[in-house]
């Protein structure tokens, strides 16, 4: 297992592990979406999704990595440095998904960890649906804990 900078030629590969991971994560959500109907929204937000993977790629206040194994990307991940709005954040971290529950993603939390503590963060955020287990455990993990609740209706 290598972790490295996104290159862009990783997009295609990192654009599929999303799409794998958005389709998962609406799966655990009753938003009543079958797959085709999911599939179609991120067939509308490619063009939009691809040029912010792009511009995280070559950003000096983001670190966008990918772990590979074989030249095959498992997962990507990336992290922001805090501004004036808002502090740190590790963003997104997806893993494809026959290599999940094999530390991909604990791997690419602990480098981007590890980064945003060497630009000087002395806080981190993570976000995520709480009906993804997966994530909530992983950030559990590696020492988050939960310090907000956002709750949601639809009108």
């Amino acid at each position: 297992m290598k972790i490295r900078k996104a290159q862009i030629k990783d997009l295609n590969d990192i654009d599929e592990i999303y799409q794998e991971g958005q389709i998962d994560e609406e799966k655990n959500i009753p938003s009543g979406k079958n797959e085709k109907e999911i599939l179609k929204d991120l067939e509308k937000s490619k063009k939009v999704r691809l040029e912010g993977f792009r511009k995280a790629i070559n950003s000096s206040k983001e670190k966008f990595l990918v772990c590979e194994e074989k030249d095959e990307l498992m997962g990507f991940g990336v992290a922001v440095l805090s501004n004036k709005k808002r502090g740190a954040e590790v963003s997104l971290i997806y893993v494809k998904r026959k290599y999940r529950r094999q530390g991909v993603g604990r791997e690419l939390l602990k480098e981007l960890l590890g980064w945003l503590k060497e630009k000087g963060e002395k806080k981190v955020f993570v976000t995520t649906n709480i009906e993804n287990n997966s994530s909530i455990s992983l950030n559990k993990q590696a020492g988050f804990r939960t310090s907000i609740v956002i709750m949601e209706r639809k009108l």
